[in-house]
C-alpha cells in the first residue's frame, strides 16, 4: 500500500507542476503588437498546388 500511496503523491505533484508551468508559459507569452484588424486577411503566399 505504501508504494501505491507514494506513486499517487508523485502523480499529484507532477500534475500540479504541469499546471503551474502551463500558467507561467501563458503569462510569459508575448502579446501581439498592434491592433487586430478583422477587415483584412494577413499576407499569406498562395499555394501553387491548389
Amino acid at each position: 500500500m505504501g508504494v501505491l500511496k507514494a506513486f499517487f503523491k508523485l502523480a499529484v505533484l507532477l500534475l500540479v507542476g504541469a499546471a503551474v508551468a502551463g500558467v507561467v508559459m501563458m503569462v510569459k507569452r508575448p502579446m501581439p503588437s498592434g491592433p487586430v484588424s478583422y477587415e483584412e486577411w494577413p499576407e499569406v503566399p498562395r499555394n501553387p498546388a491548389a
